[in-house]
């Protein structure tokens, strides 16, 4: 058993498989565990039923990250399946469907801004609300390319991606963006959490700003999406 600090919070993890504190390391801390998380080895197999290239390690890793979330709705915070880099320490967010492009274009706003951007987390970061303000948080757990820093970031605004040859981008409505979000993060299933979840849910459609971003692979797409986020500015 170890103990590691997200977002903030510090949670333990016992553990069964080296694999999840290998992946945990920078993120260990001695402070006392808000709470302790720790999956099965039913559930860990279940995990891996019908893939067994995954190591039970691996899928370990999956489940407790899976009940870390889960638990996180009663400290203001939540996942999100989405991209995130930070520019001048203000973070942005990327949220599409895996393959759509989240990587990439946080890349060519790695190539665009140079030293001024941080990737803060490429796949599974938390976001959590501290005093009203949304901060993204780095996370061990960065998708299969690895990317992401262990900070936290206030959020300016996210951003739901789509391909496109043109690059088009608007600004969201509530309705708009509660057809698109369910999508992206996870909810959790004991009424609990379920309860605080909902409640953060709408805290952040309605205090947040969201666009919609139809974009090709150009640095210009990285441009206009940076000056509209950043103004607040768009069509």
């Amino acid at each position: 058993m170890f103990c590691i600090r997200l977002a903030g919070i510090p949670i333990g993890i016992d553990n069964q498989y080296p694999y999840v504190r290998q992946l945990c390391r920078g993120y260990e801390t001695e402070e006392a565990p808000a709470f302790t998380v720790r999956a099965s080895e039913a559930e860990i197999l279940a995990e891996q039923a019908g893939q067994q290239h995954f190591s039970l390690g691996y899928c370990e890793s999956l489940c407790v990250y899976r009940k870390i979330c889960c638990k996180l709705a009663q400290y203001d915070a939540f996942l999100m399946h989405s991209a995130v880099i930070a520019v001048d320490d203000v973070a942005y967010a990327f949220a599409a469907p895996s393959g759509t492009g989240k990587t990439t274009h946080i890349r060519l706003w790695m190539q665009l801004m140079g030293d001024r951007a941080q990737i803060v987390n490429g796949d599974k970061p938390i976001y959590r609300f501290v005093d009203d303000t949304l901060y993204a948080c780095g996370t061990p757990w960065q998708g299969k390319e690895g990317m992401g820093s262990n900070v936290m970031r206030p959020v300016r605004a996210v951003c739901f991606l789509e391909q496109s040859p043109v690059n088009h981008i608007a600004s969201l409505q509530v309705e708009e963006v509660n057809h698109r979000i369910f999508r992206q993060v996870l909810i959790p299933k004991e009424q609990e959490n379920f309860d605080c979840f909902w409640q953060l849910l709408e805290k952040l459609v309605t205090t947040v700003p969201f666009y919609l971003l139809q974009c090709n692979r150009d640095l210009d797409a990285a441009r206009l999406a940076y000056d509209t986020m950043r103004s607040g500015k768009a069509c």
